[in-house]
C-alpha cells in the first residue's frame, strides 16, 4: 500500500471536512445534515486506512486485515484501489456539500 498517497488523500479529506464544518455552521441546515451523515464514513475510512497501513508490506497480513474490515480484495493492489475509491467517493460527497454552501 502506498502509505504516502493514502496519507495525502486523508489529509486532503481532513482539510476539506474541517473547512466544510466551519462553513456549515454558518450556512445551510441541509449542509450540516449532510456533513453529519458523512462523519461516520470518514471515520471508518480513516480507521481502515490506519489498520491496513499498520500491516503494509506483509501481503498476507494486509489481505487478512482487509477481509476483517470488509474489503473484498485478492491483492494488495485491490486493497489500495478500494481505499482510494472510498476516499474519492467521500471527496465527491464533500464537494457536493461545498456546492450547497456556496449557493
Amino acid at each position: 500500500m502506498d502509505k504516502s498517497k493514502m496519507d495525502n488523500l486523508l489529509n486532503d479529506l481532513q482539510q476539506l471536512k474541517d473547512e466544510l464544518t466551519i462553513k456549515a455552521k454558518l450556512g445551510a441546515a441541509e449542509a450540516q445534515d449532510e456533513l453529519k451523515k458523512l462523519e461516520p464514513v470518514y471515520n471508518d475510512l480513516k480507521e481502515k486506512t490506519s489498520r491496513i497501513a499498520d500491516v503494509a508490506g506483509d501481503t498476507a497480513s494486509e489481505l487478512k486485515a482487509a477481509t476483517e474490515l470488509g474489503i473484498d480484495a485478492e491483492s494488495t493492489e485491490d486493497v489500495q484501489t478500494a481505499l482510494e475509491l472510498a476516499a474519492e467517493q467521500l471527496k465527491h460527497s464533500y464537494s457536493k456539500i461545498k456546492e450547497i454552501i456556496a449557493d
